[in-house]
């Protein structure tokens, strides 16, 4: 086998039948280059997904450092809107442990610069969820938060561990937590990969080393001692196989290399555009503080325009067009706008006009 060197009308029955579906490829046919990555939202759904509490349990046992069951999982991923103009916040998966707790899990790929407050969010939005009208407030259960990154975050630079936990401590005395019904945990998938290479038993390690790349040999290493990541091996084989499933993948995968490009390209003609508006217009103030001032005015403007405008041109088709398959798919409307990042209403628009060709 091939390995690498690194590493409702919704859409919870069709992930439930994904392992039974009579288009399931084989076993036997099904090589290390084919797996699906879990780290793709649409995978982790289908892998950790309602009536796979077991699975689940394990993966946030290693997680958490302490074992746990899990004994339900939400099977509408996404907290409704509470009032009109209310910003709809979608989680990746849901969980009520047997203890009473609650712990929500998102994937974020890519960096937009406020993934610490849309955390803290989704967080607030689980525990404040659970308070009914007349309820008292000592009923509300603890809530953890556990985010996992495709990059590093900056603020955690110097941090090399992983499952390190976060909770609310008073300054100069960090031993002495307000409450026990706040805990985050933030794992990055880069620094994962370090670790793993240093620490090849480390389960946590092992857990996001398959999210990251189920097809590098690390993964295969791990599965040796490992019976949990044999396990969740087995079962993304199964996963896999599916044809539907791999069509969505690869349009989403291209939807975000396109997005990527995009990004890159129209920031680097913005910087030049900046440069040459900022230039221009230095020299018209002064010689000394014009060009300063200018060329800093011209980029700043050149990457913010060059960046809005180009992205949104060159990635519209094919949000459409992500969005087309995966109506046809029978995904649930908003777990289609949670993907693509278009709105629910433009998205029910592009069913009506399928519904009339």
């Amino acid at each position: 086998m091939k390995q690498e060197n690194n590493f409702n009308s919704d859409n919870t029955d069709y992930q439930n039948d994904l392992s039974s579906s009579p288009q399931i490829i084989s076993k036997q046919n099904i090589s290390f280059s084919t797996l699906l990555k879990p780290k793709i939202d649409v995978v982790f759904h289908s892998l950790f997904r309602t009536h796979n509490e077991a699975l689940t349990s394990k993966f946030l046992s290693s997680v958490l450092g302490h074992k746990v069951n899990v004994i339900n999982m939400d099977k509408d991923r996404h907290i409704l809107k509470e009032y009109p103009n209310d910003k709809l916040g979608i989680l990746d998966l849901t969980t009520t442990l047997e203890d009473g707790s609650f712990c929500n899990i998102e994937i974020q790929l890519a960096n937009n610069g406020d993934i610490v407050d849309r955390f803290l969010y989704y967080w607030s939005r689980v525990f404040g969820s659970q308070l009914s009208k007349g309820s008292k407030y000592n009923t509300l259960n603890k809530t953890i938060g556990i985010l996992i990154l495709d990059f590093e975050l900056q603020e955690l630079k110097n941090i090399k561990e992983l499952g390190l936990k976060w909770h609310i401590t008073l300054d100069n005395h960090p031993t002495i937590i307000l409450t026990d019904k706040l805990e985050l945990c933030i794992l990055e998938l880069p620094k994962a990969r370090r670790i793993l290479e240093k620490e090849p038993n480390n389960k946590i390690a092992q857990w996001l080393a398959f999210l990251d790349n189920p097809n590098c040999k690390e993964v295969s290493n791990s599965m040796v001692s490992n019976e949990e990541i044999k396990e969740a091996m087995e079962q993304l084989e199964k996963i896999s196989g599916n044809p539907e499933l791999r069509r969505i993948i690869e349009l989403k995968e291209k939807y975000l290399h396109d997005e990527a490009q995009a990004r890159y390209f129209y920031k680097k003609q913005g910087l030049e555009e900046g440069r040459q508006e900022g230039l221009a217009q230095g020299l018209k103030q002064g010689r000394e503080q014009g060009v300063k001032q200018g060329i800093e005015q011209g980029i700043q403007q050149g990457i913010e325009q060059g960046i809005e405008q180009g992205v949104k041109q060159g990635t519209q088709k094919e949000k459409i067009e992500i969005v087309k398959k995966m109506l046809k798919s029978n995904f649930d409307v908003e777990v289609i706008a949670n993907i693509t990042e278009l709105s629910v209403e433009k998205i029910k628009e592009i069913r009506q006009d399928l519904a009339s060709l």
